[in-house]
């Protein structure tokens, strides 16, 4: 029978491999190589097949967490009957998640853009802690590497749910940031130098910069937008409730300039903003790096900090400057509303109001930009 002392005496032969079977476990086999590799392995019969699979290395993994992966392993195979359960990769586990708790297109973007690249073909036994704690830790910002996290946890608890997984490897890795309450609101003029300093970056990051300031929306949601869910004909962007943070379908009036950009962008696949055809754009930390060093540039700088979500910040607080009432803001920010009423408003209900809001936001933006030459502002009576 193996032991750790047996393992760590065991040569390696001089040439080819050697296996020592373990009389424990039926099937855990240790594999040494030429050069003096230890590998564990799992040698099982599934239906009229037999199967190899590689469990870790020794002395990584000790005998003791070989036998108990090479049980599990054992206990999934008998229990579907085929290779299904063990095979099953991280995005496949994520998918089944997202459509079986309908959760918002947002988050499949997320995954998407952050996690899919460097997991999604992984098996989902195969992913380490410190692959975890890695991954959220090359996050950029504050707040995105804390979101991931909770959405990586809460995939991995579905998956031991479903008796896809004994253990979550991200389980009681803490946040990587403390949040804080944020308050930066741009001013004009800072607004008016981020317009212009877009300007110069071209597609798909610049216009999606001024998307971001003419509508007030979220940067992942205008990072979304998909030309299907535009209608030029009456100047309307339409987000399904899945693809919203707030799970309420919302319908965003377009004001002139944001339809002036629209004319202008190449339809290269299903997203407006898209930094290759079969997806949206990404790389937000990338897009505000470049952004900056614009305005640094120009000798524009900003003198605070400042993030994107500051421009959703900004467009609400000016916007209620401008005379328009705070309950039109939430609505044209699609923010949840006390009551049955707000909670199940129509699609279109303050439509009218909506426009009429960000058509008043789009000429401050456009004196701010223009000056004189900029459009007349419409301000609203306070109501």
């Amino acid at each position: 029978m193996l032991t750790d002392t047996k393992i760590a005496a065991i040569k390696p032969p001089s040439k080819g491999q050697q296996e020592h079977p373990d009389h424990k476990v039926t099937g855990l086999r240790l594999r040494v190589g030429a050069g003096g590799a230890k590998t564990w392995t799992l040698r099982r019969r599934v239906g009229d097949k037999v199967i190899n699979r590689k469990l870790g290395t020794y002395p990584a993994m000790k005998l003791a967490a070989a036998r108990n992966a090479a049980e599990g392993m054992i206990e999934a195979l008998e229990r579907d009957g085929s290779t299904e359960g063990i095979d099953r990769t991280f995005e496949a586990a994520a998918e089944a998640w997202i459509e079986a708790k309908k959760r918002p297109e947002g988050i499949r973007r997320q995954l998407q853009m952050h996690v899919y690249p460097k997991w999604g073909d992984r098996r989902l036994s195969s992913i380490k802690r410190a692959e975890v704690r890695n991954m959220v830790g090359g996050l950029e910002g504050e707040v995105l590497p804390n979101r991931v996290l909770a959405t990586i946890k809460t995939i991995f608890g579905y998956a031991i749910s479903q008796d896809w997984l004994e253990a979550s490897p991200a389980d009681r890795i803490e946040k990587p940031n403390k949040e804080t309450v944020r308050d930066r609101v741009l001013s004009m003029d800072e607004i008016a130098r981020v317009w212009s300093a877009a300007g110069l970056l071209g597609y798909p990051v610049g216009p999606w910069v001024q998307m971001l300031l003419l509508t007030g929306q979220r940067r992942s949601e205008v990072a979304g937008m998909r030309w299907a869910d535009l209608d030029f004909d009456n100047a309307t962007w339409t987000l399904s409730a899945a693809e919203t943070k707030a799970k309420r379908a919302h319908l965003v009036p377009l004001p002139s300039p944001a339809m002036e950009i629209l004319r202008t962008m190449p339809e290269v696949g299903e997203y407006v903003f898209s930094t290759a055809a079969d997806g949206p754009i990404r790389g937000f930390a990338k897009s505000k790096r470049l952004l900056d060093k614009w305005l640094d540039s120009k000798g524009s700088g900003l003198a605070e900090p400042w993030r994107f979500h500051d421009l959703r910040r900004s467009a609400a607080t000016h916007m209620v400057r401008l005379g328009v009432p705070e309950l039109v803001v939430s609505r044209v920010l699609n923010h949840a509303v006390q009551g049955v009423t707000g909670k199940h408003y129509a699609l279109h209900s303050y439509a009218d109001e909506k426009r009429h809001a960000l058509d008043a936001w789009a000429a401050e933006v456009d004196q701010a930009v223009n000056g004189e030459r900029g459009a007349n502002v419409v301000r609203l009576e306070r109501q």
